[in-house]
């Protein structure tokens, strides 16, 4: 008798090492989507046993298109895509991949830091323009004088993984280091090396604020035209997490009227961004395309977390990044620890 593997749908097209994939048809039969809509998802996942995202929507309906689903698997730590309540009620686990790309993200971070207090994108094109044409110092603009790390108060919201990695960064340039995240412990704060603050008290203290948190209902909008007044004007906001997470139109007009001095940004209100957005012709602004996390390193380990966190899932055991454990708890899907 010939027993059927379960059924693994991969909605996108994300990366994935020849040897994470062998690990995934060890246990199931790994189908890749090739669905455009939500109806074609909807048709591909019939059977299945756990459906792995990036980016593409998981709603009620999609966890409904298979009576076997088990899990749904988060290529990444952001799942804001996904509904995870109308999972947990259907007693479906929600998992991600949290702290594989922890580093990557915070070395992208401080890449920005950096590139910003420096103006290493000014210095480059004023070299590359042949406008560099004396070793005199009062011949380069005054435009190019940066800053120096050392000394400057780095603010951090957010304390996961790559929030706490950003902070020993921040500790090694010999900054001094302010954190808002209402569900640490000042205990555990101290231990990190951060003194905890309000949003707003972090705000008007810090000279770079970098942003480590996920998007929900609590941090959609989290920064917005109040808090971005509250900077200094020589501050510099970086985010590398959720473009919604900072409202865009407040920080357009930020920038266009000298309330802040720069931004750095991974991330966007929508993805891909705009030809036509006011973001891309501002010259006090540094962007790139949503890969911060994408280097070698974190893409390897991020394919291998998802192949182990989907293997635990089919032999029926509890993911170790499990997203939505309190709510399963609460609904009696899953034991209380």
């Amino acid at each position: 008798m010939i027993v059927k593997k379960p059924k693994i749908v991969c909605a996108d097209r994300f990366y994935m090492t020849s040897k994470a994939l062998k690990i995934l048809e060890g246990v199931g039969e790994a189908l890749w989507s090739n669905a455009e809509s939500e109806d074609g998802l909807i048709e591909e996942l019939s059977g299945a046993a756990v459906v792995i995202s990036e980016y593409v929507r998981i709603t009620p309906r999609v966890l409904d298109a298979s009576k076997d689903l088990k899990g749904v698997m988060v290529w990444g730590v952001g799942y804001d895509h996904v509904d995870v309540n109308a999972a947990s009620e259907r007693g479906i686990f929600v998992a991600n991949t949290s702290g594989s790309n922890a580093e990557s993200v915070a070395e992208q971070a401080f890449a920005f830091i950096l590139a910003l207090s420096r103006r290493l994108l000014k210095a480059d094109t004023f070299v590359k323009g042949g406008d560099w044409t004396s070793l005199e110092e009062s011949s380069l603009p005054s435009g190019l004088v940066g800053n120096d790390l050392y000394g400057k108060t780095l603010g951090i919201i957010g304390l996961g993984n790559i929030g706490r990695r950003v902070a020993r960064i921040g500790n090694g340039f010999n900054m001094r280091l302010l954190a808002y995240d209402p569900y640490v412990t000042d205990e555990t704060a101290k231990k990190i090396g951060v003194k905890l603050l309000s949003l707003h008290k972090m705000l008007e203290e810090a000279d770079y604020v970098t942003i480590h948190t996920i998007l929900s209902k609590e941090t959609r909008g989290l920064i917005s035209a109040r808090e971005l007044a509250l900077m200094k004007p020589t501050a510099y906001l970086i985010n590398t997490s959720r473009g919604p997470i900072v409202n865009q139109s407040a920080l357009i007009n930020a920038l266009a009227n000298g309330g802040i001095s720069g931004v750095a940004l991974d991330v966007f209100e929508e993805e891909p961004i705009g030809k036509d957005n006011p973001i891309l012709r501002m010259g006090n602004v540094i962007t790139t395309p949503h890969y911060a996390g994408n280097s070698r390193e974190a893409l390897e380990a991020t394919s291998m977390r998802v192949s182990q966190e989907t293997v635990r899932i089919i032999k029926g055991k509890t993911p170790l990044s499990l997203v939505n454990r309190q709510q399963l708890e609460e609904l009696g899907f899953l034991s209380k620890k």
